[in-house]
């Protein structure tokens, strides 16, 4: 059982690992086509949170890269037991391209976050998260207004506007 908690969290890290570099092949190793997502894809735009898992997440990579991109995720804490893992991250980076119709603020910012994932057979086939790193990121770079509210819980189209997209795959 150790050697099967240790290379679920080597799972977790590839994931965290992902959005560091910007590298979006890892995620169709490490998703499961059949993911269950209970996340809230706050931030996204309907059109991005109606993708499949693999596309979203990759795209969700690419959009920090160009929000921020000096963003750096590190681990807090990481847990493991049975089939599940949680990690607390913290990010950092500074605001350098427009977003929800905000100019690039150049403001540094700092957040925290918390993932809950399921493994099997080295893949994450459930995932969980807080979603309160977005609210806390508006917060900072003081762009959480009613209007941007409003467009977090509807999906609104202009949330992704001037962001990459992850390509559909085969």
């Amino acid at each position: 059982m150790p050697d099967t908690l240790e290379k679920n969290k080597a799972v977790m890290r590839k994931m965290l690992e992902a959005f560091n570099t910007g590298k979006t092949e890892v995620v169709q190793q490490l998703l499961s086509p059949q993911i269950q997502d209970h996340s809230r894809k706050l931030g996204l735009e309907a059109q991005v949170r109606a993708m499949d898992p693999i596309r979203r997440v990759k795209t969700e990579i690419l959009r920090h890269d160009d929000i921020f991109p000096d963003k750096h995720f590190k681990e807090v804490f990481l847990v493991a037991e049975g089939d599940m893992v949680v990690m607390q991250w913290v990010m950092t980076g500074t605001h350098k391209s427009e977003l929800m119709g905000h100019r690039a603020t150049g403001k540094r910012v700092e957040t925290h976050g918390v993932e809950f994932i399921r493994v099997k057979d080295g893949k994450i086939v459930e995932h969980r998260d807080d979603g309160a790193h977005v609210f806390d990121v508006l917060f900072q770079l003081d762009m959480l207004t009613p209007d941007v509210v409003k467009m977090l819980r509807t999906g609104d189209a202009s949330l992704g506007a001037g962001l990459r997209t992850a390509p559909a795959h085969a």
